[in-house]
C-alpha cells in the first residue's frame, strides 16, 4: 500500500496544492476497496492539482496488448521516443515490432526500448520505406526467410536479445510465412487479420483469414485461419471490421472507437491495439515513399498523443490490464486454441454479403456493422 501511495505522489502534478486531509481521504478510500485503481489523466486546463482515481474490477480483468509498429521511416524515431515516455507515464510495457533497417540505423533507441522493459519483435526488413513494399503473402520462402533473418539479426545486435514475436508488414501474411518463422525460431505472431476488412480504405482487402479465431491459438500450416499444431501461437490484432489502431482512432474518433470496443469485449477476452511512431510526428519532418496516402500524412501530428491518452484511459477503466506476448501467452502451450468456438461477431454479417456461399445476415446486424464504413465514406 505504501508503494501505491508513493506512486500516486510522484505522478500527481502540483502536489503541494492538495490539502493533506483531502489526500488522506482518497488514500483511505483506496485502502478500503479490494480492487485495482488507475490514475486518470488530468486535463491541461485543470489547475487545482486534483487527483482522480477510478476503480478497475480486478476479478474481471481482461488483458490487452499495447503494440507499436516501427516502420523504416527516417524521422519517426522522434515519435518512438515520445511513445516510450508515454508508456512510462502509464507504467505500461509495450510490444514493439521493429523493421530491421530501423534497428540497424537507430540501434541506441532500440536498445533503450529493451532497457525500459519493453518486448521486442520484428516487422519486416525495410517495410515503410519502399515504393513496392515487402509482401509476405506472395514472396517465396527464401525471400521471406531472408527478410526475417535480416530483421532478426538487426534487432538482436541492437538490443542484445533475439526477438521471437513477429508482425507482418501491412498484415500481409501467408502459410509460407509460418514455415519461415518456425525455421527462424519464432514463438508468437500477430499478423492474421481476423474480423478485418478495410473496405478500400486501408491495407487489408482480402477475406481469406477473416474468420480466424480472435483468441490465442496455434497456427495450422494448411490454413492460417484454422487452429493447428504449429510451434507458433497467433494473437491476431483486434478489429471490428476496421482495425483497433491509431489510424482508426484518428479518423473515426474516440466515441466510435468505444463503440467498436464494446462489440469486441462482448466476445473476446483480449485486446490488441497498435500504433506507429510516425503518427506522432509531422509528415514534413519524415521521409516517406511517394505512395504514402495523403490523408494519412495529413493526420500525423504530436497532438495525437492526448487522443491516445484518452483512449488508454478508457481501456484501463474498462478493466483491461496491459501485458506482453511472452508473459500472457507463454503458458498457452496446449494444442487446443483458447477460442469461443461458435461465437459469431456482428461484423461477420457484412462479410457474409460478400461471400456467395454465406447466408444472408439479419437486417439489424447489417445496420450496425456498416455504421463504421458509412462514417468513413462521409468524411473521405
Amino acid at each position: 500500500m505504501r508503494a501505491k501511495m508513493n506512486t500516486v505522489t510522484m505522478k500527481t502534478k502540483n502536489r503541494s496544492d492538495i490539502p493533506e486531509t483531502e489526500m488522506h481521504k482518497k488514500v483511505h478510500i483506496l485502502e478500503k476497496q479490494p480492487i485495482h485503481w488507475a490514475q486518470a489523466r488530468v486535463p491541461p486546463d485543470q489547475s487545482d492539482g486534483s487527483l482522480r482515481l477510478h476503480p478497475l474490477r480486478a476479478q474481471f480483468c481482461q488483458q490487452w496488448h499495447f503494440t507499436i509498429d516501427v516502420d523504416w521511416v527516417p524521422g519517426s524515431e522522434v515519435g518512438l521516443e515520445g511513445l516510450l515516455d508515454f508508456c512510462d507515464r502509464w507504467k505500461m510495457k509495450a510490444t514493439i515490432f521493429v523493421a530491421g533497417r530501423f534497428a540497424e540505423t537507430y540501434s541506441d533507441l532500440v536498445r533503450e526500448c529493451r532497457r525500459r522493459g519493453h518486448e521486442l519483435g520484428t516487422h519486416g526488413w525495410e517495410h515503410g520505406g519502399l515504393e513496392q513494399d515487402e509482401n509476405f503473402r506472395s514472396a517465396s520462402y527464401d525471400q521471406q526467410r531472408a527478410w526475417i533473418r535480416l530483421a532478426t539479426e538487426a534487432v538482436e545486435k541492437a538490443a542484445g536479445v533475439r526477438p521471437v514475436v513477429f508482425r507482418a508488414p501491412s498484415l500481409w501474411i501467408g502459410e509460407t510465412t509460418l514455415r519461415a518463422l518456425e525455421d527462424e525460431g519464432y514463438r508468437y505472431d500477430s499478423s492474421v487479420p481476423a474480423r478485418r476488412f478495410d473496405c478500400g480504405f486501408g491495407r487489408v482487402h482480402y477475406l481469406k483469414y477473416f474468420r480466424a479465431p480472435t483468441e490465442p491459438y496455434r497456427l495450422s500450416s494448411s490454413h492460417l485461419r484454422l487452429p493447428g499444431h504449429s510451434s507458433i501461437i497467433e494473437m491476431a490484432p483486434s478489429a471490428f471490421l476496421f482495425p483497433i489502431n491509431m489510424a482508426t482512432l484518428r479518423v473515426l474518433g474516440l466515441p466510435m472507437m468505444k463503440w467498436m470496443l464494446r462489440g469486441i469485449s462482448r466476445r473476446a477476452s483480449r485486446l490488441v491495439f497498435y500504433c506507429h511512431p510516425y503518427e506522432f510526428v509531422r509528415a514534413h519532418r519524415q521521409s516517406f515513399p511517394r505512395n504514402m496516402s495523403k490523408w494519412n500524412m495529413k493526420g500525423m501530428t504530436p497532438e495525437n498523443l492526448p487522443l491516445l491518452d484518452e483512449f488508454v484511459e478508457h481501456v484501463m477503466l474498462q478493466g483491461y490490464a496491459p501485458t506482453l506476448f511472452a508473459d500472457s501467452l507463454g503458458a498457452s502451450q496446449g494444442t487446443r486454441p483458447l477460442t469461443r468456438g461458435t461465437t459469431r461477431f456482428q461484423s461477420e454479417s457484412i462479410i457474409d454479403g460478400l461471400s456467395a456461399h454465406a447466408a444472408s445476415p439479419p437486417a439489424e446486424d447489417v445496420v450496425e456493422t456498416t455504421a463504421v464504413a458509412q462514417v468513413l465514406r462521409h468524411r473521405y
